[in-house]
């Protein structure tokens, strides 16, 4: 063994990484010893190491767990493939910080509405004649991805492709997912039209006539975690309802926009009927 070596006290030091994280780092391969002592295991690291400890220590500080780090050490003699990689990292250090920003604000919701009661939600059943209307169906990554399909029909509107002048006042969005799904969502937008031409992608079809329940949303669609407000709110009352009134769900659940975002860019206008259908 050569006297250079740094005992892992001596590198524990040097390199401000503990005899602790020194052994883990030994054991998942990450740092390992230049030399072990088959007498009594002491472990002993050449000075070059120190270099790369300083590496793992950055990265660590840096959001990137030992796999991560593992994969990126190699790249420090290839400086442009490290510098993509680092920006990769900086991208999802990017989202992971815009969804707790987004926890945050959901908590701060919480705290703000403690003390105010329970909004009451009127849940009615009504005949729903059948509606002639013109639709999209597609499947999008989330459900703010809605929008992006109402700017390709507003884009269509712009170029001639669908004549306002066919249109009826309904206009909605139908959800056919038979769960709850957070992302890939199979959904409709759709519009009633008395046309006779769609275009590519789009269809004429006829909603069916039925009984459905239900409830108007006031507002933005985020509700609180109590259900005082949103799309939460107004799904937990109609299936409350639902179930005490002894009905089952017959068919996919839709929303018909009476004020929306693209009529009023102010949330506390928005005005949507959330239905279900029932029997």
């Amino acid at each position: 063994m050569s006297d250079s070596y740094l005992g892992i006290g001596d590198f524990s030091r040097f390199a401000m990484l503990s005899v602790r994280m020194l052994r883990h780092y030994d054991e998942r391969g990450l740092l390992v010893p230049a030399y072990v002592d088959p007498h009594n295991g002491y472990r002993f690291y050449a000075p070059a190491q120190l270099r790369t400890a300083g590496r793992i220590r950055a990265l660590r500080d840096a959001g990137c767990g030992i796999p991560q780090i593992a994969e990126l050490l190699p790249l420090f003699d290839d400086a442009d493939a490290l510098r993509q990689a680092l920006a990769d990292h900086g991208r999802r250090l990017g989202a992971a910080a815009q969804a707790i920003a987004e926890q945050q604000s959901l908590l701060d919701t919480i705290t703000t509405h403690l003390e105010e009661p329970s909004m009451s939600i009127t849940v009615e059943t009504r005949d729903v004649p059948a509606r002639r209307i013109l639709s999209h169906r597609s499947t999008v990554a989330s459900y703010a991805a809605e929008a992006e399909l109402w700017a390709g029909f507003e884009n269509l509107m712009k170029t001639g492709a669908i004549d306002p002048a066919q249109l009826d006042a309904g206009a909605g969005a139908t959800f056919f997912d038979e769960e709850f799904r957070g992302t890939d969502i199979d959904m409709a937008i759709w519009v009633e039209y008395r046309g006779d031409t769609a275009p590519d992608g789009w269809e004429i079809t006829t909603m069916p006539a039925q009984k459905v329940a239900w409830a108007t949303m006031y507002g933005q669609y985020e509700g609180d975690a109590e259900g005082r407000r949103g799309m939460e709110g107004v799904c937990e009352a109609i299936g409350t309802w639902v179930a005490d009134h002894g009905y089952t769900v017959t068919g996919p659940m839709y929303n018909v926009y009476i004020i929306s975002p693209g009529d009023d860019a102010n949330p506390d206008s928005w005005v949507t009927e959330v239905s279900y259908p029932i029997g």
